[in-house]
């Protein structure tokens, strides 16, 4: 009887030693891994971090007066009270749409055969 309980006892035992090792194993593992995830977790935020303050430069450049000039001097082509324009242009003007403003006649009746049979 004594020796059964020696069995039993040390059975007993060993499986808990033996799940108490494999629990370790699984919590070492779980923490490698967990370590790892961490880290790119970490250069991620970091790389975010970056993305964020060039965001916040290019909001605080596009905002400024100095963006907002180059812009419209870019894009619209508008100067300030301190640009010299130079006008180019010769001093007399071609009017190129003449034959336009003239007003030809045509009498009704050949207005209506144009239209039908045109």
């Amino acid at each position: 009887m004594k020796r059964t309980k020696k069995i039993l006892l040390f059975l007993g035992v060993s499986i808990v030693l033996i799940l108490t090792i494999f629990n370790i194993k699984n919590q070492f593992f779980t923490l490698i891994g967990a370590k790892n995830k961490n880290a790119e977790l970490e250069i991620k935020i970091e790389n975010l971090v970056k993305v964020r303050q060039n965001l916040k430069k290019q909001i605080e450049y596009a905002t400024s007066s100095a963006s907002i000039e180059r812009q419209s001097r870019q894009l619209l082509g508008l100067g300030t009270k301190d640009d010299v324009w130079l006008d180019l242009a010769p001093e007399k003007k071609v009017e190129f749409y003449q034959d336009i403003l003239e007003v030809v006649e045509v009498p009704k009746i050949k207005q209506w055969l144009n239209l039908f049979t045109q």
